[in-house]
C-alpha cells in the first residue's frame, strides 16, 4: 500500500551537493540497511511490540557505529545511537515510542546536514476501505506513515499531509469495540489521535514534531494492545 501513497524521489546514496559534507564509501551501503531497520523499528513501535523494538534497536546500534560519517554530523550520530539505546531497554511501549520518534528527527537531521537521503513527495491522498472503520484505520495508517516521512525526510510536505489527515479521522467506537469496559479507554485514544493532528500542524521544528509524533506511536500501540491487534508488547 505504501508504495503507491509515496514516491521516494532520491535515495540515501543521491542527492549529492558540492558543498555538503561527504561521508566515505562504505556509509552508502550501511544506510540502505539502516533505513530499512529504522522503518522496522517505527512500524514495531507503531503495533505496540516492544520486544521487536529492542531488537531493532540494538540491530541499528551494531550498525550505525558513526565510522566513515563526516565530522560535522557526528554529534548526531551520538544522538541517534543515544535514543537507539534508549528504546533498545524501553520498560514500556510509551518509553519506546518516545525514543524512536526521536530518533526518526534526528536521522531527519542528519539527512538535512548533509543534504542527501530519502526525498517524498505526496501523490496520493488517503486510501479508502470498504466500511467506516476500515476507511479511518486506513487513513490513521497512511496520516502516521507520511509524519514518519516529514521526521525523517525530513518533508514539510508529508508532515503537513500527515496532520491534516490525522485531523478529520476520530474512530468508530461503536465499531470498534462492544466491550463496555473497554468503550471509554477507546475513545479516548481515538480522540487523542485527533488531538494530535491538530497539534502537529503548528509544530514546526524537530523537537516538537518528534514529542507529538511519540505521542502518536504510543496512542496507536495503546490501541492496538487494548484491541487485541498486537502479538509483541509487554
Amino acid at each position: 500500500m505504501r508504495q503507491i501513497q509515496r514516491v521516494i524521489v532520491g535515495v540515501l546514496a543521491s542527492g549529492m551537493v558540492a558543498c555538503a559534507p561527504r561521508p566515505s564509501s562504505e556509509v552508502a551501503p550501511r544506510m540502505a540497511g539502516h533505513f530499512e531497520n529504522v522503518s522496522q523499528l517505527y512500524a514495531a513501535a507503531a503495533a505496540g511490540q516492544l520486544s521487536n523494538v529492542h531488537g531493532q534497536a540494538t540491530a541499528l546500534l551494531e550498525r550505525e557505529t558513526g565510522e566513515g560519517m563526516p565530522e560535522k554530523v557526528r554529534p548526531l550520530v551520538a544522538e541517534l545511537r543515544a535514543f537507539a539505546q534508549l528504546a533498545a531497554t524501553a520498560p514500556d511501549t510509551r518509553s519506546a515510542a518516545s525514543a524512536v520518534a526521536r530518533l526518526g528527527g534526528t536521522c531527519g537531521a542528519c539527512h538535512r546536514e548533509m543534504k542527501r537521503g530519502p526525498r517524498y513527495e505526496v501523490v496520493t491522498g488517503p486510501p479508502g476501505g470498504d466500511s467506516p472503520v476500515v476507511t479511518r484505520m486506513m487513513r490513521h495508517q497512511w496520516a502516521s506513515d507520511r509524519l514518519w516521512d516529514g521526521l525523517v525526510g525530513p518533508s514539510d510536505q508529508s508532515w503537513m499531509a500527515g496532520a491534516a489527515a490525522l485531523r478529520d479521522a476520530p474512530l468508530y467506537t461503536d465499531a470498534l469495540t462492544r466491550d463496555v469496559e473497554q468503550y471509554d479507554p477507546v475513545t479516548k485514544l481515538a480522540w487523542t489521535v485527533h488531538d494530535v493532528g491538530a497539534r502537529a500542524n503548528t509544530a514546526h521544528d524537530r523537537y516538537q514534531r518528534a514529542d507529538l509524533y511519540g505521542d502518536l506511536l504510543a496512542t496507536c500501540a495503546n490501541c492496538h494492545q487494548l484491541l487485541g491487534h498486537s502479538t509483541g508488547g509487554r
